[in-house]
């Protein structure tokens, strides 16, 4: 197997492992709350706490990259990880169930930070959107069999085994990640600079040393900030992706809870229905994306953000009439378009967020934009739906957040393009 498809067979199996770990929580809400006593807002502190860490620690690993070999910051992040979740089915009480999911946020952020930099020193950026779109297709497919695990194997072996089996393969696959060769920096941006940029006809970077970090000038990292703050097209990508994240993050914890509890689904349909809904319309609306993404924008920051908003727009009112409706095949039909809309827009903003900046910067740009879409996002996102749900008595209302934050993301995306219209991508 070539190295460059190595990397992404490797870092899309991480992927999905990455978001069945993340939701395997979603999936055993009610027995959570039996065994620990909590209540709605506990449970989404679990998934709080968690993004809280994992933007906290994106930075420092966005940092890190810039001098240490990335393969080796993944193998570690990945192990940990693991750890951590196998950890939390041995929790004795609530405490050590949220000290448990802090830990994963450390993993995830090394995972998540340089990750998606490997890639795009793996691939040109005519080619981004595609590699991505099967990078980020994982994100549906491990998100459901999250919820899957943390239902069905909770019903049936209890909820320590659920945490135990999502944990497991994560480590083998950690020890994997040392073994994958890491890219020369930048090769695919300038192929005519030299050796290390050169590219074989099928795109693929070829192996080249990378200088010893020593050896390269890096700016300081207040420059590098500013240099962000200042950088248009990141700016519009990551604000519109913080309400994007605010709003996927709260429906993926709480729509199968909402089923369960407000519409009357058994524990068992809730998570067969809502986790078939994520991993068909997820992937094929990732690969969708992509795909269209790769040959309307071609590299271009603007038709990414016009295709962002326009979905974000026709799923928001979608997710309104999925929340409000009581008819069961309405509710399965407008959940699953509206998320097919909404995961449409992974793999266009991601690879508009890699291109905005240089080689040298692309996972200190990642990592920063991982921070700020979960401190404004996701992280507040879960809690304040619990508070909504334990202050009304209706996790619907609750749920009525998730429709505004989409709304928010088209209209920012939609100003977004209009500007950079304007501007050289």
């Amino acid at each position: 197997m070539k190295p460059a498809t190595s990397a992404v067979v490797a870092l899309t199996a991480l992927n999905l492992l990455n978001y069945l770990d993340r939701f395997v929580v979603a999936g055993m809400v009610e027995p959570l709350k039996k065994a620990f006593g909590a209540d709605d807002a506990d449970i989404g502190l679990l998934t709080s706490v968690f993004l809280v860490v994992y933007m906290l620690a994106s930075p420092v690993f966005g940092v890190l990259a810039r001098s240490v070999r990335r393969t080796a910051i993944l193998g570690a992040g990945v192990i940990v990880w693991s750890l951590a979740t196998v950890a939390a089915g041995f929790a004795g009480g609530f405490g050590h169930l949220l000290v448990s999911r802090a830990v994963i946020g450390v993993g995830e952020a090394a995972y998540a930070t340089v990750g998606p930099s490997i890639l795009g020193d793996w691939f040109p950026p005519e080619r981004r959107s595609t590699v991505l779109a099967v990078f980020y297709a994982a994100i549906p497919v491990g998100s459901a069999l999250g919820f899957l695990v943390g239902g069905l194997v909770s019903e049936s072996l209890g909820w320590r085994a659920a945490f135990w089996i999502a944990g497991g393969p994560g480590l083998l696959l950690g020890v994997w990640c040392f073994r994958l060769i890491e890219p020369a920096r930048g090769a695919m941006d300038e192929p005519s600079s030299g050796p290390a940029a050169s590219a074989d006809p099928a795109g693929e970077a070829r192996l080249a040393a990378t200088p010893p970090p020593a050896t390269v000038a890096q700016p300081r990292r207040s420059e590098a900030l500013w240099s962000l703050a200042t950088n248009a097209q990141w700016m519009w990508c990551v604000l519109g992706y913080t309400a994007y994240t605010f709003s996927l993050g709260a429906l993926a914890v709480w729509m199968p809870a909402f089923m369960q509890r407000e519409r009357g689904w058994s524990a068992e349909s809730a998570a067969i229905t809502f986790s078939g809904i994520v991993v068909v319309t997820g992937f094929l609306g990732t690969i969708a994306g992509g795909a269209v993404d790769a040959r309307a924008a071609r590299g271009r920051a603007s038709p990414s953000l016009f295709l962002c908003a326009i979905t974000a727009l026709v799923a928001a009112p979608l997710l309104m009439i999925a929340i409000g409706t009581h008819d069961r095949t309405t509710c399965i039909v407008a959940t699953g378009v509206g998320c097919f809309l909404a995961f449409v827009s992974q793999a266009p903003i991601n690879a508009a967020i890699l291109n905005s900046v240089g080689s040298d910067a692309r996972a200190f740009a990642v990592g920063m934009s991982t921070f700020v879409i979960h401190v404004l996002g996701d992280v507040p996102s879960p809690w304040l739906v619990g508070k909504v749900s334990d202050a009304t008595g209706s996790l619907a209302k609750g749920l009525g957040l998730v429709p505004i934050g989409f709304a928010a993301a088209a209209v920012i995306w939609g100003v977004g393009a209009f500007v950079l219209r304007r501007r050289p991508s």
